[in-house]
């Protein structure tokens, strides 16, 4: 291969010691996890211990609509470099550093902004750091793809998820300790602080990568830009739609269950100890193995019979809040439906990842898996924002076996569905772009 053939990262990679580049990597995905449940999962015990009604939080659920949009996100941080802030950062670190900045202005607007007194602001807050979040996903992923080449990508992805766990654990049962030994308020300006510690970091440690510096070609960003877009439409001219389908609703069951829950715990009286321990701690560990069960399960069977077994086993798992809801505060009960409930899920998640994955192969797979990605968020995202007024209007018993129910039509989805094969690319300068 000549070297002007070679990828970037390859023929240019700036020489630095692979150790440095797992710890940054794993910081940033430190940085990415840590906004996901406070924006989420966490903000949500805060607004029902403040007495917002159900309504309002499955609404301000549509906050997380901004990480199912990221393919939109990523053609701008492709084509445009920031001025004198890349200049001075790097084309890739600056777009990260102004993420991570807007991410801790939001969360501390949300500290502030405290849903019991100024719902609107902590409402708007929320909603701007979940797009800061966002973004910073987006530009995070560019930068750890040209840091390093291909062979070096799966430790740096490794200790990218190390981080994000972490982060999950602290924006879970961290955020809920604090908030039990301090306040909400405390809580969330912690988190704030850690975000903005994170952002000093990127700014002085992080490496730049081999193509932090290179000029944006202006005549490329419209091409850029219109990249989404035209890969959207190729991959749907493609695939069958009874696929797409089955994509946008094999995480429904799950999407609308947990936006109801944690306002669940909370009306059946569970402390923010009790709910870190079991929901966050224990469930982490649950999760983590629900997710070796799924990779097994993919070498010992079909990827059709493994997405049956997930979206049998994710859909069941509402049934086990719905009898949670009955049963009133059991911590066992509740140990139970977490326990079911993440192993379930994270089969699920193995499968369908699996499937996209083969799904998307073909040149243009990072793009191609950016869209089905948002294919499979967003309709459940969407739904979710109507779950309050659901729940409110049926009571946690009735709402929890819906959600159950809703998994029919994926599974019926699953049941017709052949193996994949990688779409077709419609070849052109405009995706080659």
């Amino acid at each position: 291969m000549s070297e002007s053939a070679q990828s970037p990262a390859e023929g240019r990679d700036v020489p630095r010691p692979m150790l440095a580049k797992r710890l940054a990597s794993g910081l940033l995905g430190y940085a990415s996890g840590l906004p996901l449940l406070l924006v989420g999962g966490t903000f949500a015990f805060w607004m029902r211990e403040a007495g917002v009604s159900l309504q309002v939080i499955g609404l301000l659920s549509w906050a997380s609509i901004a990480y199912s949009l990221k393919f939109l996100i990523a053609p701008v941080m492709d084509a445009y470099a920031l001025g004198p802030f890349g200049r001075i950062f790097g084309r890739r670190r600056a777009w990260i550093l102004l993420a991570q900045l807007g991410v801790t202005a939001g969360l501390a607007a949300m500290a502030f902004g405290d849903p019991a007194t100024n719902l609107p602001l902590a409402a708007a807050a929320c909603f701007a750091a979940a797009i800061a979040s966002a973004s910073q996903d987006a530009a995070v992923d560019g930068w750890r793809v040209e840091l390093a080449p291909t062979e070096e990508q799966g430790l740096l992805v490794a200790a990218y998820q190390l981080g994000y766990r972490l982060a999950m654990l602290t924006a879970g049962a961290g955020a809920l300790y604090l908030a039990e030994g301090l306040d909400w308020v405390g809580a969330y300006s912690a988190m704030a602080g850690i975000m903005a510690l994170i952002a000093v970091v990127t700014a002085t440690l992080i490496p730049r990568t081999p193509r932090d510096d290179e000029p944006r070609d202006p005549a490329a960003r419209g091409l850029a830009l219109a990249a989404p877009l035209k890969d959207l439409m190729a991959l749907v001219a493609a695939t069958p739609l009874t696929t797409l389908a089955m994509i946008g609703l094999y995480r429904v069951p799950d999407q609308l269950a947990n936006v109801m829950s944690s306002p669940l715990y909370k009306d059946l009286g569970f402390t923010n100890i009790e709910i870190a321990n079991v929901t966050k701690v224990f469930g982490v560990v649950l999760g983590i193995f629900g997710a070796f069960v799924g990779g097994f399960l993919l070498t010992r069977l079909s990827l059709r019979t493994v997405l049956i077994i997930g979206i049998v086993a994710s859909a069941a798992t509402n049934l086990f809040y719905s009898a949670l809801a009955v049963t009133g505060h059991s911590v066992l009960m509740l140990a139970a439906t977490i326990s079911f409930d993440n192993v379930a899920s994270a089969i699920a998640g193995t499968a369908l990842i699996a499937f996209m994955s083969k799904l998307a192969a073909s040149e243009f797979s990072a793009t191609r898996y950016a869209v089905l990605s948002s294919i499979y968020a967003l309709p459940g995202h969407l739904l979710a924002g109507g779950s309050g007024f659901v729940a409110s209007a049926s009571g946690f018993p009735v709402y929890f076996a819906l959600t159950f129910v809703s998994g029919l039509p994926a599974l019926l989805l699953v049941l017709a569905l052949r193996e994949p094969r990688p779409a077709p690319t419609r070849a052109g300068p405009s995706l080659a772009a």
